[in-house]
């Protein structure tokens, strides 16, 4: 299944330039910032983490998009589990995704968007004197839904929820705010 949509994705991205239509723009690039929530089975609460990132995409043609990601954590979340202090960040996230739009006679632009991501997560914990730290990195499938906000020919702001992993009793899913250059 990954490698059927990265082989499909991989085929829309070097055919996008011979199938681009006048004028629309081919190439586009980004930063945004992503607050997600970190659930894991057997825990009561979640974590809010956070995470900036890069994007950077081509354009098929006005409907179909291929992307890349690439974010760091900015940001951890603590509490209390089972008496120790729990500590969570998401450290490092890339992805390669395919977009699907509606391009419309508005200046927004909605979408679908699905792919795969490799999470890469750090979790500390600490009662007492004691202490642990554990890293776990994996890949899964991911989704979601957003729009672009056109404020300008070659920019636009975007929104976005994704379910970025679901898999093994974790959940990472949240919502991102950036923008985006054109060209």
């Amino acid at each position: 299944m990954k490698l059927r949509v990265l082989g499909a994705m991989a085929c829309a991205l070097m055919a996008g330039h011979a199938m681009a239509e006048e004028g629309f723009p081919k190439g586009y690039a980004g930063i945004g910032y992503l607050l997600a929530e970190y659930e894991e089975e057997g825990i009561d609460d979640s974590f809010d983490v956070g995470a900036l990132y890069g994007q950077a995409g081509v354009n098929v043609n006005p409907y179909v998009a291929g992307e890349l990601r690439l974010g760091v954590g900015v940001g951890d979340d603590t509490t209390e589990v089972y008496g120790a202090s729990v500590d969570v960040e998401l450290k490092t996230l890339a992805g390669l995704y395919g977009k699907v739009g509606l391009p419309n006679q508005t200046p927004i632009y909605p979408y679908v968007v699905a792919g795969i991501s490799h999470i890469e997560i750090e979790a500390s914990a600490s009662s007492g004197y004691r202490s642990a730290t554990f890293s776990d990195s994996g890949s899964d499938e991911s989704y979601g839904i957003g729009a672009n906000l056109d404020l300008a020919d070659r920019f636009a702001v975007n929104v976005e929820y994704m379910q970025y992993y679901d898999k093994e009793g974790v959940e990472i899913a949240g919502l991102s705010i950036g923008g985006q250059l054109k060209f």
